[in-house]
């Protein structure tokens, strides 16, 4: 099964946590914040399939979550491919060596980053009001109410990149 199945579960894993995202989350909030499930899927994404399979899955998580808010279209797909090349190529680089505990801090890292990136870009294009008084406690509740979901959403990267022919890293290093 050389390379192919995951492109039939990854669809499915991504209706499924664009929902979790959009209906059950969006009134699970912390602080008034709701967490990054597509970009935390992203983060998962990169560490487990690298920096190409990283960026993609990240760019079409963010096109599809584009497609329900009301920034730029495709700012979510540039974001999610940005940070999913850039966290698979950390995770080449330095999976195998760093703690378990260091990785679930870069993973956190990572979407704090995403968060940042989502701003400047979006302001960037024009879109105003994404930095304003409230975005640095956003950015803290986020990306630790994101890092607490960050084991689940790798064990559905895993289960996606399942019985696939490229080795993986083990990212956050959660399930051994």
């Amino acid at each position: 099964m050389s390379g192919g199945l995951w492109l039939v579960r990854f669809p499915f894993v991504l209706v499924v946590v664009v929902v979790l995202q959009l209906d059950l989350f969006s009134d699970l909030r912390v602080f008034g914040v709701m967490p990054e499930l597509l970009l935390g899927l992203t983060v998962a994404a990169g560490w487990q399939g690298g920096s190409d399979r990283g960026a993609v899955m990240g760019f079409a998580a963010g096109l599809l979550y584009d497609l329900y808010l009301p920034t730029p279209f495709a700012l979510n797909a540039l974001t999610y491919a940005i940070v999913g090349f850039g966290v698979g190529i950390v995770a080449e680089v330095l999976a195998e060596t760093a703690e378990g505990f260091v990785r679930r801090l870069l993973a956190m890292a990572s979407v704090c980053c995403g968060l940042v990136l989502f701003m400047v870009l979006g302001e960037l294009l024009g879109e105003q009001n994404l930095y304003n008084d409230e975005f640095p406690r956003i950015l803290i509740v986020a990306t630790l109410y994101t890092g607490l979901l960050l084991p689940l959403l790798q064990r559905l990267v895993r289960w996606v990149l399942a019985d696939d022919a490229l080795p993986t890293a083990d990212g956050l290093g959660l399930v051994k």
